[in-house]
């Protein structure tokens, strides 16, 4: 009776480790429902990506700053700027406007006629030149002297409004890389962001409030129509400068530019000076224009901010990520 029960558990233990067998190879084979992930058969998820090209460094792309103050006698900046006023490369002409209204003249500039173009002005203080790379959040890049409860004067299609402002006006960007697709390839452009805007004096901080990352928008507030985003492919330079919008710049093929200025006065006879414009407050100087003999004469300046895009480089697009496959036994 003993023989026969040992007999018995023997077995049991065996079709027991049977069992076991096939369960382990049931669950990890390939077979299953069609389209499984085990499958073979499973058709492949699509996961397109933008990558940038390794072969360019970063270092390559962003914004290079040049500001060259200059002599403006017999209005030489603006001569030497007129022949590109209709270039309007990316930009479109409403913004330019709106822009020009506040004295501030946005001209495109190729940057292969660039350097003989500022080579051409008369310096009067050293250039100053500074690599800013890409920068994705707001960053003053030039500020100038402080306004107390200064009138400016906003002049669009001939008649003229004002606006008091007390504070430290100064120029803030922010530029990135951005794809853009053309007909042939997927190319890297730039974002640029710019803003004028009148900082105030800094308040105290209170150390009980909870602590807080200060931005540039914190500084005072933006002037809201100066306010625009561009796209720069590196073909061209942006040149931003302080001009009377009053003033035309009549560019004629045959001969020297001329200098026209609009008469927005309706009465006769000569007038009061009108007050000058934001963009002349911050980026130019009258002079002393005619003076008495024995007077010392200053000649008109200008500031010319230059904005250079390097965007060198291409993207491409990585095709896609094939799944995991599984295991078989």
């Amino acid at each position: 009776m003993r023989n026969v029960n040992q007999i018995r558990y023997g077995v049991c233990l065996v079709a027991a480790m049977i069992a076991a067998t096939l369960s382990a190879c049931s669950s990890s084979g390939s077979s299953g429902p069609k389209g499984s992930q085990g499958s073979s058969n499973a058709p492949a998820t699509l996961d397109t990506q933008i990558e940038v090209d390794s072969s360019t460094q970063s270092s390559q792309r962003g914004l290079e700053l040049r500001v060259l103050t200059v002599d403006d006698a017999s209005n030489r900046v603006a001569k030497s700027l007129a022949p590109y006023e209709s270039d309007l490369g990316m930009m479109d002409q409403d913004t330019r406007n709106r822009w020009r209204s506040w004295g501030l003249r946005l001209v495109v500039v190729p940057v292969n006629t660039l350097e003989s173009l500022l080579e051409s002005q008369d310096l009067t203080k050293a250039t100053q030149t500074r690599w800013m790379g890409e920068f994705p959040q707001w960053r003053p890049i030039i500020r100038t002297a402080e306004f107390q409860n200064r009138s400016v004067r906003i002049q669009n299609q001939g008649s003229s409004s004002y606006q008091t402002f007390t504070g430290q006006p100064r120029l803030l960007a922010r530029l990135w890389t951005t794809p853009v697709l053309t007909d042939t390839s997927l190319t890297a452009q730039l974002h640029l962001d710019l803003a004028v805007q009148i900082t105030k004096p800094k308040k105290k901080i209170n150390q009980w409030n909870a602590p807080k990352l200060p931005t540039a928008l914190d500084d005072g507030p933006l002037v809201e129509e100066l306010k625009i985003s561009q796209l720069l492919d590196g073909s061209s330079a942006l040149i931003i400068i302080g001009q009377d919008p009053s003033v035309n710049w009549v560019n004629t093929p045959d001969s020297e530019p001329e200098i026209e200025t609009q008469n927005i006065q309706s009465q006769p006879g000569p007038s009061a000076p009108q007050a000058r414009t934001l963009g002349e407050y911050m980026f130019s100087t009258p002079g002393t224009g005619y003076v008495a003999p024995g007077v010392r004469y200053i000649s008109p300046k200008k500031v010319l901010i230059v904005l250079i895009p390097k965007s060198t480089g291409t993207y491409r697009l990585l095709g896609p990520i094939a799944p995991n496959q599984g295991t078989t036994p």
